[in-house]
C-alpha cells in the first residue's frame, strides 16, 4: 500500500491531457468544503464536479454528477458513519472511495477498508499528499496516511493475540470503555467527545457489544457485562462502573 506521502510527478504523467479525474466533495463542514474545492482548483487533472454535506444529497450527486472519485469524510454526523461508506459502495460500485478525516478510530479503519474504501487519509496531512493519494488511487492503488498504517500494524497484532487466546467474542478493549461509559449513562454524543472517536463510531461499538452479549437494549448490555465481570461496579462510588483486571 502506498503512503500518502511526496508529490510525485511520474504520477501526472500516468494521466493523459483528457483524462480528468472527477471528484464528488462529501463534508458537512463548508470551511473543509471549500479548502478542497480550492486546493483542486489549481490542478488540471482534478474536476470538482459537485460538493455535498449530507447523506440525502450525496445520493441524488452520485447519480447526477457520476464521480470517479468520492472524497468523504464519514465522520460528519449528516453523513451517517459506515452506513454512508455502505451506501456508495452499493449505489455506485465502481466510484472509488477516499475518506478524509481527522478522526483515526481502528473499527472504522478496518470496516471501511473491508468495504472497498481505496483511501483513508487524516485531516492534518498535508495537502500535496490529498492531491498525490487522489491520483495513486484512481490508478488502482490504496493510499494510507502513516498513522492509519500504524493503527493497520497494531490491529492485526491484536487479532493475532486474540486468535491465540480464543477470544473471538471477547469485547474489544475500546468496546469495554464504551461499556463503561454506557454504565454511567452517557449518550452517544458525549461518550464520543469522551473517547475523542466520532459518533457514527460510537453507534458502531454499541451495536457490536449487543450483538456479542446478546443484548437488546442499553440496560442489558451493562447487566449482562457486569455479570460476566466484564466491568465491575466500586462499591465506595454507586453506580460507578470500572473495567477489571482482566479487561484492561
Amino acid at each position: 500500500m502506498e503512503r500518502a506521502e511526496g508529490y510525485g510527478q511520474e504520477v501526472v504523467t500516468m494521466l493523459n491531457s483528457t483524462n480528468v479525474i472527477r471528484v464528488l466533495i462529501a463534508d458537512e463542514q463548508p470551511v473543509a468544503r471549500f479548502g478542497l474545492r480550492h486546493l483542486m482548483s489549481s490542478d488540471p487533472t482534478l474536476d470538482v464536479v459537485g460538493e455535498v454535506d449530507n447523506h440525502a444529497d450525496l445520493e441524488r450527486s452520485l447519480d447526477e454528477t457520476r464521480p470517479d472519485v468520492v472524497l468523504v469524510d464519514p465522520c460528519s454526523v449528516a453523513m451517517n458513519g459506515i452506513e454512508t461508506l455502505r451506501f456508495i459502495r452499493n449505489r455506485s460500485p465502481n466510484v472509488i472511495i477516499i475518506i478524509y478525516t481527522a478522526h483515526a478510530d481502528q473499527v472504522q479503519i478496518v470496516t471501511a477498508l473491508e468495504l472497498g474504501v481505496s483511501g483513508y487519509l487524516l485531516k492534518h496531512d498535508s495537502m500535496d499528499s490529498l492531491l498525490h493519494a487522489i491520483r495513486r488511487a484512481y490508478a488502482g492503488n490504496a493510499v494510507l496516511s502513516s498513522a492509519i498504517t500504524s493503527t493497520l500494524v497494531e490491529h492485526i497484532h491484536q487479532r493475532a493475540d486474540s486468535l491465540e487466546k480464543h477470544t473471538d467474542r471477547s469485547l474489544t478493549s475500546r468496546e469495554i470503555e464504551v461499556l463503561v461509559c454506557l454504565a454511567h449513562g452517557m449518550r452517544n454524543r458525549a461518550i464520543a467527545e469522551k473517547l475523542s472517536i466520532c459518533e457514527a463510531t460510537v453507534k458502531f461499538h454499541v451495536h457490536a457489544i449487543f450483538e456479542k452479549l446478546h443484548a437488546s437494549n442499553r440496560t442489558k448490555a451493562v447487566m449482562i457485562a457486569i455479570e460476566q465481570d466484564l466491568i465491575r461496579l466500586r462499591p465506595d462510588l454507586p453506580g460507578h462502573a470500572d473495567r477489571t483486571a482482566a479487561s484492561i
